[in-house]
């Protein structure tokens, strides 16, 4: 069985303790230091020792070497340059790598999703009507194809989720999310959720029912905001907290979209939960959901699967993603799945593939997806430095260089803590070539644009 092939899609199996750090990957400048450290033939000791008698001071040791390799404390300015000068590193690939943890997941709050999303799930399976069969008129199945109760659109006239000139404030925001980072968005939308919430908490009866829909969808997008802002303990309260008001609202289609953003947001950090609570959205949505959310759930399953290096699982939910997608009208699919195409679904495919060492089949399915989505430029800087990684992977370091500037300069542009992580995660890997013109020359760009990557901690040229 794979490392993500655990048994029973309702149960979330959060492993705790030392398993669970283990499986946790490095922040990049951790893992710069290690893998240069280890390189060098260097023991933690031997790389404190050494930074000491550079700096002409004692006050670093193992254990302070150890902290900076976990990720559980940020190398000051002073001690950034020493490290370049004793492991031999580019400042520039120092201070590309050299930021602080915002908001990292808390353990509780992952655990809280889990117990919450297992409820969700046999609450959802009880209400369901069984398969072929329609829900009754006015049931609280949240059937997706009923456009006016998906909208919400009595509590959009109520003037709460109205934006500027009357429009909508849901589209406008998903508007401003295509072109905007979470750096400068998630204030924004936090601020309309808290209101949402604070109205929600006075509603009752049928102005609280009119409120739940377009409530829940605020949620979702504060939770995805604020993921991309780098703030995850924020993107699982609000995942959280639309989790509830779609399971009160019947909505089992937008619950499932809910986990699903969880998923991704904690594919990188915990995988084989991210896994879990893609499977336990897909359950949950399985009779009212789209054909395009039923695939999109099967990517996020696919992304956590991969990042598990589970190639069994993640093939599996590929397979199970392109059938789904061929079946894809984007007429018929929720509002709030308005940006699913299908080049979008063929780069989450070439995202998995990257991750599973297949970079000559993931590279047409990435080129046509940074074709698409110019205009837009966090999507374009997340699959631009996905390309670069496979460029990387067949050794076109030149043409890899070339995508990672790309996504460099659409990170700035963006303002996307994701993005910018990219950018970032790409200086680490090609920090042993160096000596490579192409490898100089984006360590260059990269350096003159870290004081603009939102989620620097340091200027560029740390020396």
């Amino acid at each position: 069985m794979g490392a993500c092939a655990e048994p029973g899609v309702g149960r979330c199996h959060v492993s705790r303790g030392t398993s669970r750090e283990a499986a946790m990957p490095r922040p990049p400048l951790g893992r710069l230091i290690t893998e240069t450290r280890r390189s060098r033939g260097y023991s933690q000791t031997r790389l404190a020792a050494l930074l000491c008698a550079a700096a002409g001071a004692d006050t670093v040791t193992r254990h302070e070497v150890s902290r900076w390799e976990r990720g559980e404390r940020l190398p000051g300015g002073q001690w950034l340059a020493w490290l370049e000068l004793v492991l031999d590193l580019p400042p520039a690939l120092l201070a590309a790598t050299a930021r602080p943890a915002r908001g990292p997941a808390p353990p509780d709050a992952v655990d809280q999703l889990c117990r919450l999303a297992e409820r969700w799930l046999r609450e959802t399976a009880d209400r369901s009507p069984p398969p072929g069969e329609a829900a009754a008129p006015g049931s609280r199945s949240g059937h997706a194809g009923d456009r006016t109760a998906r909208d919400g659109s009595p509590a959009e006239a109520a003037g709460l989720f109205e934006g500027g000139g009357g429009r909508p404030l849901l589209a406008e925001l998903r508007r401003m999310d295509d072109l905007v980072g979470g750096a400068d968005l998630a204030p924004v939308v936090h601020r309309r959720w808290r209101q949402a919430a604070s109205r929600l908490r006075r509603a009752r009866g049928a102005d609280r029912r009119r409120l739940l829909r377009p409530a829940a969808e605020l949620a979702q997008l504060a939770g995805w905001t604020a993921g991309d802002a780098g703030d995850q303990a924020a993107a699982l309260r609000a995942y959280r907290s639309g989790l509830l008001l779609a399971a009160e609202a019947g909505d089992a289609a937008l619950g499932g979209h809910l986990l699903g953003g969880a998923s991704h947001l904690l594919a990188e950090a915990r995988p084989r939960v991210a896994w879990q609570l893609a499977r336990i959205g897909a359950a949950g949505a399985r009779r009212g959901g789209t054909p395009g959310l039923r695939a999109l759930l099967a990517h996020r399953a696919a992304l956590a699967a991969a990042r598990c290096a589970d190639g069994s699982a993640a093939g599996q939910s590929l397979l199970v993603a392109q059938r789904l997608g061929e079946q894809l009208t984007p007429a018929a699919e929720p509002s709030w799945l308005y940006w699913l195409d299908q080049a979008e679904l063929a780069a989450m495919t070439g995202r998995c593939l990257v991750l599973l060492d297949r970079p000559l089949r993931a590279l047409p399915l990435l080129d046509g997806a940074a074709a698409r989505r110019r205009g837009q430029p966090r999507t374009a800087a997340v699959y631009a430095g996905w390309r670069a990684r496979a460029l990387l992977g067949i050794g076109e370091v030149e043409q890899a260089c070339a995508a990672g500037g790309d996504a460099a300069i659409e990170a700035v542009r963006s303002g996307s803590v994701r993005a910018a992580e990219q950018t970032r995660e790409l200086s680490a890997r090609l920090a042993r070539r160096r000596h490579i013109p192409a490898v100089h020359d984006l360590s260059e760009l990269i350096r003159q644009l870290m004081s603009y990557l939102p989620g620097s901690s340091t200027p560029g040229g740390v020396n």
